[in-house]
């Protein structure tokens, strides 16, 4: 299709420079004129006819039929620091998509909030209080407490020092 338009454009520019160039009267610049009006005609017609996936591609014509706001598709704007639910003292939202040319094609996205709190109530996370103290360690004569770590068994391996 594009190579139809390329096409019919070179010939409107042959006929452009045919019309500037002082040796055609009026009739055949009258002429000249019906035949770039045909061309035109005639980029429409293709332009109208060209689609990919049933939309038009070269026209506005998709646009007008396929508009529908997110509420009409049962999509709602998202909003910061509004979840969409709550369990226990986590937040969760799910964001949906639009990723393909057809209408239904959406990918919906669940996001869960990370905070410390979330962090450290994974299994196998502790409290500071009940966290295991190692040895101290020795520094510059002074016996100092070294600071104590969340055991590596499914929870989070954070240090948490204890004093």
């Amino acid at each position: 299709k594009l190579n139809e338009v390329e096409k019919v454009l070179v010939r409107m520019k042959e006929l452009a420079v045919q019309s500037g160039n002082g040796t055609y009267s009026d009739a055949d610049r009258g002429s000249i004129q019906i035949e770039i009006e045909q061309l035109t005609d005639e980029i429409n017609r293709i332009a109208d006819q060209a689609q990919y996936n049933q939309m038009h591609m070269l026209s506005n014509k998709s646009a007008s039929q396929n508009v529908r706001t997110a509420e009409e598709l049962g999509m709602q704007p998202a909003k910061i620091n509004t979840p969409s639910s709550l369990s226990g003292s986590q937040a969760s939202w799910t964001l949906r998509v639009h990723v393909g040319a057809n209408q239904d094609e959406a990918i919906a996205v669940n996001i869960y909030a990370a905070n410390v709190a979330n962090l450290f109530s994974g299994e196998g996370a502790q409290t500071a209080q009940s966290a295991p103290v190692q040895e101290g360690v020795q520094q510059e004569g002074a016996q100092q407490p070294a600071p104590a770590t969340a055991p590596s068994q499914g929870g989070v391996n954070s240090p948490v020092n204890v004093t």
